[in-house]
């Protein structure tokens, strides 16, 4: 009897798996089904595709499908590299249309109700169109092909997106270093599931990139874990930075971080030349956006921007030169007056002396503040305040206006000072606590006849708009 009824599963198994073979026949090629598909293979789709076009595919030809009713397109938008003012590669989106012509939402499609059972199969499909039409058009370029992921795809049998993957690269003949697979920042939850799959993609030769960090749930944790080569900024951060200064300036932070953990940075949502100024000035890898050029079905030419990139490349520097100039003439008269305080000597007590000698300086413009250290970097008296003192009447920073005594002997103004003994020393732009905005300091470190070291310090403020090392420079000789 048991004999009997596993012979009875194993023939109803079959049948079932037959009736849904069938089923994926007829969706391929009358697209009248709502069942969900779970026995497609790279083989099915490629012969489907095969049949998909009747006549000899042109280099200005563009592929498409037809699922359940929609009409699937594809359409590429370039990403391009600032310091090669060329496409490094472009970007694949799905485009949807229904029945009626009507544009639909590829987020929207995928979430509707009768697709999203069908979401894995969606999913192969559209890299299987993505492929088809980078491929043709191609023609011997070495751009990359960035694909996005979508996240409930990885609830699925990872040993059917393996072997579809690497069939799919095979059948279309793409190396997988040529194939950028995006993971979005948000919507994962199973971690270990999500850098397996990761891991096997990187293993077949394929680059990572983690899309939309900052959106939200900006988490540094996740791209250790998935050791993506790329990191996509979300546009949320480029329309900060053209609002905001301090926006602009974590954008350059987080450019930088991201560099020396050794990953690749690319902006998107670049829709402004002031936000292509922006970007080249965080110095980040790669740009994406409307202003640069908005997603075709073609493949944009390699040098279609780089005009434009070489005109906003001169701008940017001939505006940091401009506003370097206008600094530098300020600070230089800042220093000649800096040094003149130390040529008349001063009798009395100490922090009187200290008084006397920077009364006149504290007035002129830009001066934030004079403070002195000893040979140890800790502070003498306290800040003798300048005419350019920030705003200090908001009361989470009355704690920090009281420096006597404070150890500033890691601050890089105490420790050039110390070990240029005698020579003026100018620090690039940093964050100071008195007033928690930026300065740069002055310094000057002195041997008096009783032996005593003293450093003597001054605050000025700092213009953003200058490039910490055009103003450096200008004062290293």
């Amino acid at each position: 009897m048991a004999r009997l009824l596993r012979c009875k599963i194993c023939y109803n198994t079959v049948l079932l798996k037959s009736w849904k073979r069938t089923v994926f026949n007829n969706t391929m090629h009358r697209v009248s089904t709502d069942q969900p598909i779970e026995y497609a293979t790279p083989f099915d789709i490629r012969r489907h595709q095969d049949h998909a076009t009747r006549r000899p595919f042109g280099p200005r030809d563009h592929a498409v499908e037809r699922f359940l009713g929609h009409t699937l397109s594809s359409t590429f938008q370039p990403i391009f590299g600032l310091a090669h003012r060329g496409v490094v590669g472009h970007e694949a989106l799905l485009r949807v249309h229904d029945e009626s012509g009507r544009s639909i939402s590829p987020l929207a499609f995928f979430h509707s109700e009768g697709h999203a059972k069908n979401l894995l199969y969606t999913d192969w499909l559209s890299r299987c169109l993505h492929l088809r039409n980078f491929v043709r058009q191609s023609n011997g370029q070495d751009g990359w092909l960035f694909l996005n992921f979508h996240p409930n795809v990885t609830r699925t049998g990872k040993s059917r997106q393996f072997r579809f993957t690497e069939e799919l690269l095979r059948i279309h003949g793409i190396e997988p270093n040529r194939v950028v697979v995006e993971i979005l920042e948000q919507g994962f939850h199973d971690e270990s599931r999500i850098v397996e799959i990761v891991d096997h993609y990187r293993s077949l030769g394929c680059l990572i990139a983690v899309d939309d960090f900052g959106a939200g749930e900006a988490n540094f944790d996740r791209i250790w874990k998935l050791k993506a080569d790329i990191v996509k900024l979300d546009r949320s951060l480029i329309v900060q930075a053209s609002q905001d200064a301090r926006a602009r300036a974590f954008l350059s932070s987080i450019s930088t971080m991201l560099h020396q953990a050794g990953k690749l940075v690319l902006l998107e949502g670049i829709e402004t030349e002031e936000q292509t100024l922006i970007a080249m000035d965080a110095d980040v890898d790669f740009v994406q956006g409307y202003h640069l050029a908005r997603p075709t079905p073609h493949l944009t030419p390699t040098r279609a921007a780089e005009p434009l990139l070489a005109h906003l490349s001169g701008q940017l520097l001939d505006r940091e030169r401009a506003n370097a100039h206008i600094q530098t003439r300020e600070l230089n008269s800042r220093i000649g007056d800096f040094l003149a305080l130390f040529k008349k000597k001063m009798t009395g007590k100490e922090t009187d002396r200290h008084e006397k000698r920077f009364e006149k300086y504290l007035k002129s413009p830009g001066v934030r503040r004079c403070f002195v250290l000893d040979e140890n970097g800790i502070q003498i008296g306290g800040n003798l305040q300048g005419s350019s003192r920030a705003d200090l009447s908001r009361r989470p920073l009355i704690p920090l206006t009281d420096a006597r005594g404070a150890d500033w002997s890691r601050r890089d103004y105490f420790r050039r000072a110390m070990r240029y003994f005698g020579q003026v020393q100018v620090t690039g732009p940093y964050f100071s606590l008195p007033d928690a905005q930026d300065c740069v300091t002055l310094s000057l470190a002195m041997r008096h006849k009783n032996g005593q070291i003293r450093v003597y310090c001054c605050d000025l403020a700092w213009n953003r708009a200058v490039r910490p090392e055009l103003l450096i420079h200008s004062h290293a000789g």
